[in-house]
């Protein structure tokens, strides 16, 4: 499939703006090979944690850009809301045959916490992804991670104190994945739909990728386990990508001020586990990175300086992604 080089309006920053930029800003989109027909599945747009946090651009014009870019869909997500409503919306004013916006629910206790009465609703509003418990879990809470620290905590100072009590795990003292874990997971494998680990620690993730295993649903996410909320081993990454979990890999962590993990880092854990069980996202969360197609161009650019092939790209990128979300 050729892509034309053409010209791409970016929302600039307004002074003093709270909401995505506004003023355009004309360059020109070189797509990288490997991003035509890819799927990024994880995808923050605008308003995420509410409209005091910005982003880079709209949603319209993330999508837009990304489409520009050869790319063939995005997961669209919020640690707070469902985006079922925006995805329809935005795919009818895309109206494009080749571009897809999927929708996700993140089951923080905004939506109910772990409940898979909100992912049967989600699924008949069109949702396709499903993230397990973010900010909203014990084990972020437990950390202070990034986007509770830099975001939720000075927008909501109530929240800290309301998660001492309400914080979510979902396995027991032993171990057992709790029954409502198990009923999200049974209502996802019915409906088709893929999940994401989330902000879960290691043991809990471990907890679910058993659990999946044993039912032997194929859809499930090992979310960024570089994030310092998480910290998982290569060898526990191993063991869960073993049983048949498909492991994230995200640009976002390689570009913070205090990078926990550098793109060399993730270009050894591929080497590792193997292309066709990873998956590239960008995970774009801040207004002074690049836009989502940009940053993911890069880090597509990156791998492949290290090595990454432009085939290895691809599975992580066009394949993986168009497995984890087919019906």
């Amino acid at each position: 499939m050729a892509i034309d080089r053409g010209q791409i309006a970016v929302a600039a920053p307004e002074p003093g703006d709270s909401g995505p930029a506004s003023s355009p800003v004309t360059f020109d989109a070189q797509p990288d090979p490997a991003m035509v027909g890819a799927i990024d599945l994880h995808v923050h747009g605008y308003p995420d944690v509410g409209l005091r946090w910005r982003m880079r651009t709209d949603d319209l014009t993330l999508a837009k850009l990304a489409r520009a870019y050869g790319m063939a869909g995005i997961v669209l997500k919020s640690h707070f809301w469902p985006t079922m409503d925006r995805a329809l919306l935005l795919n009818e004013l895309l109206d494009a045959d080749n571009f897809t916006i999927y929708s996700s629910i993140t089951l923080n206790q905004l939506v109910g916490g772990i409940s898979p009465m909100a992912v049967e609703a989600a699924a008949a509003h069109g949702a396709r992804v499903v993230f397990l418990s973010t900010w909203g879990s014990a084990n972020d809470h437990a950390h202070g991670g990034v986007v509770r620290r830099q975001v939720i905590d000075p927008m909501f100072p109530s929240f800290s104190g309301h998660l001492d009590r309400s914080a979510i795990r979902v396995v027991d003292g032993n171990g057992r994945l709790s029954a409502e874990c198990r009923d999200v997971m049974a209502v996802s494998a019915d409906l088709g739909l893929t999940v994401s680990t989330g902000h879960l620690s290691t043991d809990e993730s471990l907890a679910v990728a058993r659990h999946a295993a044993d039912m032997g649903f194929q859809k499930l996410i090992f979310a960024h386990p570089f994030s310092p909320s998480i910290r998982a081993e290569r060898a526990v990454m191993g063991e869960i990508a073993d049983l048949g979990v498909t492991v994230e890999m995200t640009q976002a962590l390689t570009v913070l001020p205090r990078a926990p993990i550098t793109v060399g880092d993730i270009h050894a854990t591929i080497g590792e586990l193997g292309s066709q069980r990873v998956v590239l996202t960008s995970d774009v969360f801040f207004d002074w990175l690049p836009p989502q197609a940009e940053v993911f161009r890069m880090f597509l650019g990156q791998l492949r300086s290290l090595g990454c092939t432009t085939e290895e790209l691809r599975t992580m990128v066009v394949d993986n992604p168009a497995r984890l979300l087919s019906r």
